[in-house]
């Protein structure tokens, strides 16, 4: 029954509580981001105070970061933005934010049994990720674990890794156990160390799909 698309409203429209607890003043206000929303000219599909659509900028290690995230099956409009975003800053890494991207399989997403009309994970590949050289890694939810390492149409490597522990559930591990995402860059090794550890039982998962390293260029010059 909890899977009903009845009961689901995520499964009929993008309507969700995100923006509520979450809202762009939480960015706007903190002096670690620079966080653009709804107010910009280009983003005028959007509503005002909505957190599904943004983009902010962190500095680390002497490198430019660009966090731009995606509404729940994108729409075209969003990722005419998306592309926009990106085209404007080819001097910084981009990390993609997004949900329902890849599949348990670790494969990109094409269908599925939501009403809500918008992109897969193919196609936002397709249309979005695969046609810029700067964007390197892209983080989504929805379905337990996965991870998919592409090449893009420039010849870059894109790691794209699924994390979503909402339903977890192993061996003396319950769901509700508030297991996270743990990503260290590690510059002079060029490599993104992924660890998976929940606050709650203080522990951390050593399972190969919750801990491994990716291998990311960070000791060239620009960027």
């Amino acid at each position: 029954m909890g899977y009903s698309p009845q009961l689901r409203k995520t499964s009929q429209s993008r309507v969700s509580q995100f923006s509520r607890y979450f809202p762009p003043s939480r960015f706007t206000k903190n002096p670690l981001y620079d966080a653009y929303f709804e107010s910009e000219k280009e983003g005028h599909f959007r509503e005002a105070g909505k957190t599904e659509n943004y983009y902010l900028f962190f500095q680390a290690s002497g490198m430019n970061f660009l966090v731009i995230t995606l509404e729940f099956k994108p729409r075209d409009e969003a990722i005419a933005w998306a592309n926009q975003v990106v085209e404007r800053y080819p001097g910084h890494r981009i990390i993609v934010v997004t949900h329902g991207y890849l599949t348990k399989k670790g494969r990109l997403s094409e269908s599925d049994g939501y009403l809500v009309k918008g992109n897969s994970g193919k196609a936002i590949w397709e249309k979005f990720v695969s046609r810029h050289s700067n964007i390197f890694l892209v983080l989504s939810g929805h379905a337990g674990e996965s991870r998919l390492t592409s090449e893009g149409r420039h010849g870059n490597l894109v790691h794209q890794i699924q994390s979503d522990y909402w339903y977890f559930d192993l061996p003396r591990i319950k769901a509700g156990s508030g297991f996270l995402r743990i990503l260290t860059f590690r510059p002079g090794e060029d490599r993104i160390q992924v660890e998976t550890y929940s606050p709650v039982l203080d522990e951390f998962l050593t399972r190969p799909s919750s801990k491994f390293s990716l291998p990311y260029a960070m000791k060239k010059k620009g960027g």
